[in-house]
């Protein structure tokens, strides 16, 4: 993933892309390259059906486009991390993350030029072949326009392999996120706040009500 200025990222791998788009960098998601060659975005569509849902999410609210919040659910019998990359995924984790971790992609793709696992010029986590420690994972479905808030919901991609422990989030099949739509200018004060020496999890998961069904 290159750098081309403060406002683009590009990103140059292969093979699957959601570990990057699901930990997408805090900034405006501008375009995507090298589609080409790598695979859909959304689980059972095409190349075209993935990009023509993620367009008309990203039409609603394009500065949120992609962009992660997190929060954490921890109750005596569940303690969970949830990953919200609007308008494409969501993941959740059956254990308490570090939001470190949880900023850090989760390595399902491979470098651009040698086509291997790395080395990559930004850190990346590996996917656990253990199926408890992979996320529960729900991908976009359905955007609806609010106003000023968007709700979208996501539906949950059965994996091959699956956590047969309790506190798994077996039951939950959709999760249904409201949020505020984004004001643009939300961009410019919070690149300042970063050439400042601020932090990406400021803005946390207070902008987004999950509810699980």
């Amino acid at each position: 993933m290159t750098k081309i200025s403060l406002w683009l990222l590009q990103m140059d791998v292969r093979g699957d892309a959601y570990g990057l788009l699901a930990a997408h960098p805090l900034t405006p998601l501008v375009s995507l390259h090298h589609l080409d060659y790598i695979k859909p975005l959304l689980p059972n569509r095409t190349k075209y059906e993935s990009l023509n849902t993620l367009i008309q999410t990203y039409r609603l609210d394009p500065p949120r486009a992609m962009q992660q919040s997190f929060c954490f659910y921890n109750t005596w019998w569940h303690k969970w991390s949830i990953s919200v990359s609007w308008g494409y995924t969501v993941q959740i984790y059956r254990s308490l993350l570090t939001p470190h971790e949880l900023q850090t992609p989760l390595q399902t793709f491979l470098t651009w030029r040698s086509w291997k696992n790395g080395p990559f010029t930004f850190n990346t986590r590996p996917l656990s072949t253990n199926p408890c420690e992979v996320p529960a994972t729900y991908f976009i479905s359905r955007v609806q326009d609010k106003g000023n808030d968007t709700v979208t919901t996501y539906v949950r991609h059965d994996s091959a392999k699956k956590c047969k422990k309790g506190d798994y989030p077996h039951t939950i099949e959709t999760v249904v996120v409201l949020a505020s739509k984004m004001n643009p200018n939300y961009w410019i004060e919070v690149n300042i706040i970063h050439l400042r020496g601020g932090t990406r999890g400021s803005s946390g998961c207070v902008r987004k009500f999950v509810e699980y069904f």
